[in-house]
């Protein structure tokens, strides 16, 4: 056994030990999802025979989700909870969620305690997971870690136990892009994004080039919130842009897209969700609000674990490897309920619906943010600007 790793073992173990007797590791929120595996004690490790990939798979696992926030976003992260309930449900496996919130410096140390417990995988949310991911799976090859809405550098180590999964956001933010435009009387549309960045502006990319589709004199206004829990300041930014004359903003901001959501309610305009299927969530609660989301950008990040677990079930996962996913594989889209279909009219739906097929067959690309340039990304986002 490697020395970092030993050390990385004995401290580990002390902390676990404190950790049991006041309940939360390192601060962490634990939160068991329906049939939840409780804690292992630090250090242990029933599974050093965990089959290789070429190996038959087992019939159950006991999994870890490691978030990068906590539940309750109404978005991202509940989107991949939903998909654990779903794995629970069909097949049995066991499954810790732990809620790590918003303070970084303790990712690495939740994913080494998850490592070091008697998980088979661990599963973590986002970039935030993707340097610990990187640091700490080289250290335990007899475990499998899957790692979504990023991927590891596969060039810079072994990461032959690493599943990564990354989303084609701007294929589902083209059709938001294309339903905005169509229906905008003021030609003028908002974004935000929670941070600057290849998979906000993804979003961002798709968003403008399926308006621009529509119409090529198309303008956006677009800004950054620089949190994805800060929903008063994204509130307050989509407000100016409302009142700029945008007339539907669409947020890409986990939490902090609540805000959005609010300002939207506020001026009776139009504002387009994402990750989670907005609307519904506030069919019960807030009608009023619901009947102003014709439209989520779905990142179905629940889908697209369930597909995975399915794919290590029948021995078809390729471990050491990175998938990106999109409109064919349902793992992005735009959601289509009853919101759906009673503010945008059966032509425009039909004429989305048919844009999606083209962007499934290859007829229409979609330009992606991933390995354009700062400047690349700038001259998109002038193209349109207002």
């Amino acid at each position: 056994m490697k020395i970092k790793r030993i050390t990385v073992l004995l401290l580990t173990a002390v902390i676990m030990a404190a950790t049991m007797l006041s309940g939360c590791s390192n601060g962490a929120k634990a939160t068991d999802t329906q049939q939840a595996a409780s804690d292992a004690p630090a250090g242990s490790s029933s599974n050093t025979d965990v089959a290789e990939p070429e190996e038959a798979p087992k019939e159950n696992y006991k999994i870890a989700l490691l978030l990068s926030g906590n539940l309750g976003d109404m978005s991202f992260l509940d989107s991949a909870n939903a998909g654990m309930k779903e794995i629970i449900e069909k097949y049995g496996a066991e499954v810790k969620v732990i809620e790590m919130g918003n303070d970084s410096t303790k990712y690495e140390t939740n994913a080494l305690d998850a490592s070091d417990a008697d998980y088979d995988i661990i599963i973590g949310s986002g970039w935030q997971l993707q340097e610990p991911f990187q640091n700490v799976a080289p250290d335990y090859p007899d475990k499998r870690y899957i790692l979504f809405d990023a991927a590891v550098d596969y060039d810079a180590s072994d990461y032959s136990n690493v599943y990564s999964i990354t989303y084609k956001a701007n294929e589902g933010s083209y059709l938001a892009g294309v339903l905005a435009a169509s229906m905008s009387e003021t030609g003028i549309l908002g974004f935000l994004g929670g941070q600057d960045g290849a998979g906000i502006n993804d979003f961002l990319i798709g968003y403008i080039e399926g308006a621009q589709r529509v119409n090529p004199d198309i303008k956006i206004i677009s800004g950054y919130v620089g949190s994805f829990s800060d929903s008063p300041k994204c509130k307050e930014m989509a407000l100016a842009q409302y009142n700029q004359g945008a007339d539907f903003v669409f947020t890409a901001a986990g939490a902090s897209g609540i805000g959005t959501l609010e300002a939207a309610k506020e001026l009776g305009k139009y504002a387009i969700g994402v990750d989670s299927d907005q609307a519904m969530l506030f069919k019960d609660s807030d009608i009023d609000q619901a009947n102003l989301i014709p439209a989520s950008v779905m990142k179905n990040v629940g889908n697209s674990l369930v597909r995975a677990y399915e794919k290590i079930l029948d021995g078809s996962i390729v471990w050491g490897s990175a998938e990106s996913l999109g409109l064919k594989e349902d793992a992005i889209g735009l959601s289509d309920n009853e919101f759906y279909k009673a503010i945008v009219s059966e032509e425009l739906r039909s004429e989305i619906s048919d844009v999606a097929e083209l962007i499934m067959t290859g007829e229409v690309k979609v330009t992606t943010a991933f390995g354009l340039t700062t400047d690349q990304v700038n001259d998109i986002i002038s193209s349109a600007a207002y």
